[in-house]
């Protein structure tokens, strides 16, 4: 069996690079497919619960709505992530993690009954 020159070796390692080369962006192709088919899956959740809880029709109620909200929600986030929700359902109204009932009210506004 005969040696093979350095320019042959070479050239089988540039065939190798290229093939792996192209498995590499075969395996990137799968995950930007899987991260895309999440990211839409959780959209589509998001837009149901939305739907379902403030009674939406259409796009352009659901934009209204949700811009009407964004600062009351940015200013109690940590307040909203610790709802129990399962407790919650059950009791027909807010219950925090922490057992305790709380309402909040968006822009600041005061209920009538707290003067």
């Amino acid at each position: 069996m005969a040696r093979k020159t350095d320019a042959e070796r070479l050239q089988e390692l540039e065939e190798k690079m290229e093939q792996i080369k192209a498995k590499k962006q075969q395996v990137a192709s799968r995950i930007q497919a899987k991260e895309r088919k999440e990211r839409t899956r959780r959209l589509i959740q998001v837009g149901a619960i939305f739907e379902k809880y403030f009674d939406i029709v259409g796009e352009d109620q659901a934009e209204k709505v949700a811009y009407g909200m964004k600062d009351a929600v940015e200013k109690h986030k940590e307040k909203l992530m610790n709802i129990d929700v399962e407790k919650s359902k059950q009791e027909k109204k807010v219950i925090h993690e922490s057992g305790e009932e709380e309402v909040i009210i968006p822009g600041g506004e005061k209920p009538s009954y707290q003067r």
